[in-house]
This record gives C-alpha cells, sequence and structure tokens, in this order.
C-alpha cells in the first residue's frame, strides 16, 4: 500500500508521518537496509569514540601500556607509535562509514516514500539523519571515549590494526601529503620571519657598526635553521686514514694533511669506525711501522645530515667532541663537520695556517672572467664576483659549493670543456679531477 498523501511541514508532525509512513511501506528488504543502517551507525560511534580514547591517552598511561606484557597494550603502543597513520585510518574509515550512511538513508527514504519530492527527502535527512549522526556517532561516544580512554582504546586495537592493513595506501598518501604541505608552511612562515629580522638588523644599525657586527647579528638569525648538511665537508673531501695501513704511513699523511683528528674507516669511508687525535700519537713516536696504533682510535660521533647546527653545538658540548661524522639515512658517510665550521656560521671565516687562503681559490683573468676552484663556496664565490649572494640562491642550501652548482646544471657527471649556462653567468669546466669538478672558468655576460 502506498500513500500520496502531502507530508506535513511541522517537525514532530513530520517526524510521525514518516513513522506512519515507514510503517505501510516496509518490507523485509527494507528492514534489512535498515538493520545495516544501524550497524554502520554504531560502527561511526565506535571510529568516532576510539579517535578520542587514542589521543587521549596521556605519558602516564603510555608509561604503563610500554610496562605490560598484556597483547592488547602492546597493540595500542603499536598503534600509537605511528600516530599520524593511525589519525588518517581513523578519518578514512569514519568520513566512508557516514558517507555510507548518507547514501543508504536517502535510498531508503526513496524506497519508501517514492512519491515525495527532492526537498521533502532533504527535510527529512536534515531533520532526522543529521541529528542522529552527530548525537550517537559523534557527541555521545567521544563523551564516553574521554572518560574511558584506555578502555576503548584496548577494545578497539585490533579493529584498528586491521583496519589499518586495509587502508595503508590511502593512509600513507595523506600522511606524506599532509607532512609535504605542513613543511611547506613552516619553512615559509620562517623564512618570512628571517627576511623581517634581517631587515630589522640592518634598519637598526648605526653608523659605528661595522660591517662584520653586522654579519655576525645575521649569522646568530640564521643558526638555528641551518643544518649540517650546509656547512659539512662533502665525503670526496675528507682525509681519512685505512684501519690497516701501517704506522709510518699514518705518521706520513698527518705530516701531510696538517690536521689534528683524522676519520679512521674499514675498506671503504661509508664504514667508519673511529677518530684518530694527533695528540694520542706523540707519545709514540718513536715506534716502528709494526706498532698497533689501532689501540688510539677513539669512538667516532655520528649525527644526521638534517640536523641542525644549534642541536648539534649542545650535543658536541655535551659528549665533549670536536667533530662529528655526517650521515645519510643508509648510514652511509656524506660528510664530515667540526666545532670549527658550526662557530664560523656565526662568527664568519676562522682561519688557521692549514687553510687555503681565499685568494688562492680564484683567479681573475679580467673583470668579466675568473677561474675558480670547483670547491669554492658560492657565498665565497659571490664576494669575489661582487654580488649579492641570492644570484645563486636557489642553489645555496642543497649543494653550497661551485662543483655542486655544476653538477646540478648538469644532470649528470660533466666532462672537461663542458659549458653550462645559467642567467647571465657562463660556466666552464676546465678541468676534471677522477669524477669531481677540478676548475670552472666564469665568464659574466654584460647585461
Amino acid at each position: 500500500m502506498e500513500s500520496d498523501s502531502v507530508p506535513p511541514s511541522e517537525p514532530f508532525s513530520l517526524i510521525i508521518w514518516m513513522a506512519i509512513m515507514l510503517a505501510i511501506n516496509a518490507s523485509y528488504y527494507h528492514l534489512l537496509i535498515s538493520l545495516v543502517l544501524i550497524t554502520l551507525l554504531a560502527f561511526s560511534a565506535l571510529i568516532s569514540g576510539s579517535e578520542v580514547a587514542f589521543f587521549s591517552i596521556t605519558p602516564a598511561q603510555i608509561q604503563d601500556l610500554k610496562e605490560s606484557e598484556d597483547k592488547a597494550d602492546f597493540r595500542v603502543r603499536n598503534l600509537l607509535e605511528r600516530p599520524r597513520l593511525l589519525l588518517a585510518t581513523i578519518l578514512i574509515s569514519n568520513n566512508f562509514v557516514n558517507v555510507s550512511i548518507i547514501i543508504l538513508f536517502n535510498f531508503l527514504m526513496n524506497q519508501l516514500l517514492p512519491d515525495s519530492s527532492i526537498q521533502v527527502i532533504a527535510v527529512i535527512n536534515a531533520a532526522i539523519l543529521t541529528p542522529i549522526l552527530v548525537f550517537f556517532g559523534e557527541v555521545s561516544p567521544k563523551v564516553f571515549a574521554n572518560q574511558n580512554n584506555l578502555f576503548l582504546a584496548r577494545m578497539t586495537a585490533r579493529f584498528f590494526k586491521f583496519l589499518r592493513g586495509v587502508t595503508y595506501p590511502l593512509g600513507w598518501l595523506l600522511v606524506k601529503t599532509g607532512l609535504i604541505i605542513e613543511r611547506r608552511f613552516e619553512n615559509l612562515n620562517h623564512e618570512i620571519d628571517l627576511d623581517e629580522i634581517e631587515k630589522a638588523i640592518d634598519l637598526s644599525t648605526t653608523d659605528g657598526s661595522t660591517q662584520e657586527d653586522v654579519e655576525i647579528l645575521k649569522g646568530i638569525v640564521h643558526f638555528g635553521n641551518t643544518n649540517v648538511k650546509q656547512i659539512m665537508t662533502p665525503r670526496v673531501d675528507i682525509i681519512a686514514v685505512q684501519n690497516a695501513y701501517s704506522f709510518g704511513e699514518i705518521l706520513e699523511l698527518v705530516r701531510e694533511s696538517g690536521y689534528s683528528r683524522l676519520p679512521v674507516y674499514e675498506e671503504t669511508i661509508d664504514k667508519i669506525e673511529g677518530v684518530l687525535y694527533l695528540k694520542d700519537l706523540l707519545e709514540h713516536l718513536d715506534k716502528g711501522d709494526d706498532y698497533l696504533w689501532q689501540e688510539l682510535i677513539r669512538e667516532p660521533f655520528f649525527v644526521p645530515e638534517a640536523k641542525k647546527i644549534d642541536d648539534l653545538l649542545r650535543e658536541i658540548q655535551a659528549n665533549r667532541k670536536h667533530q662529528a661524522i655526517v650521515v645519510d639515512e643508509y648510514g652511509g658517510t656524506k660528510g664530515l663537520v667540526t666545532l670549527e665550521d658550526i662557530l664560523e656560521e656565526v662568527l664568519g671565516e676562522i682561519r688557521d695556517e692549514f687553510d687555503e687562503s681565499f685568494e688562492q681559490s680564484y683567479k681573475k683573468i679580467n673583470k668579466n672572467s675568473f677561474v675558480f676552484d670547483a670547491k669554492i663556496t658560492l657565498i665565497d664565490m659571490c664576494e669575489a664576483l661582487g654580488i649579492e649572494e641570492d644570484e645563486f640562491e636557489e642553489f645555496m642550501a642543497e649543494n653550497g659549493t661551485l662543483a655542486g652548482l655544476i653538477l646540478e646544471l648538469a644532470g649528470e657527471l660533466p666532462k672537461k670543456e663542458s659549458v653550462f649556462t645559467y642567467k647571465k653567468y657562463v660556466f666552464t669546466v676546465l678541468t676534471m679531477e677522477k669524477n669531481r669538478v677540478g676548475r670552472v672558468k666564469l665568464i659574466t655576460e654584460n647585461a
């Protein structure tokens, strides 16, 4: 039996009218859909409550979970180890369930009230489904979860471990996308802040302030935003010794290099096993080639290339180290950073008797032509050219040296006499030393 009566407009009368129409037109098929809707609503409540349950667990409760040997507690710990992925799993699942509820409810209403207009169905959705979803699917379960977070987390941990596996591809994509967006905005905001501070420094400096004072202030501003990769000595420039060297070879290398600390590696430089200090060798200078100098090797200090140098400075002070081996995510050696490198970021270049002078790293042919050692930093190159550093700003963070800029422009290992153009600058590779760029000729085109 079907009714073609017009539904009333008052909300209370509408609910009574809808109940009567459901009773008249209902069938087992419709009842089955209703049961599915109730089940989905229960899942929505469970998922919404679990979001609060997992993310309201206190540090003290987490400590209790770590000390517990219960399997449910282990599953909760396992989920909380990757909180972003857990949150993505919860949001994906909850949205899927809620969208399914809305689609099924609309389908059921169209089946039970075939003569009703779209506007009537929309009113029914707003008057019935929305309050039910908000109260039973969101508010009530979250209030319960806030008071019983561990109980609900333990109860649903197995379920969410399963859901995490099912939704992993989409969850992983959401997490990665979110991280990229987050970093972009963080970097943008931070760069804006740094630029404003730099302008404030320029405006506030008096006539009595020296350029060195200004540069030190700017170095302090950028100190916390600089990572190890930007200041390290790259692996190709590291002078290190193999643990198979004889004592005589070690002494010869120490004399030639002039360094007081040398990394020691086994087989390849990716396997750094320690650091040899010159002062430890002094009392053994009279020993022969068969002296076991390996006993003097000290423990190495490793740091990731993304570490900020302000954090590294604190660690170096705490560990009483003067240098650290920089490693990538696979544990391979990327470079070496020293306490001097860190201090130079604030104080400017600190040169000693072993440093190559700035003037030795390039030769000026005429006002438009220069020959540079490819190891020169882009900052020093800009200083030699008498131009602003932002001319090569896009290469500063990633490469830091002229060799890195050439490799970036080439996209591969360049050959001798290769020519590359960037803006108004023409670079010609003059020499290649094995797989490294040696010397580069730079010509500035007249603007």
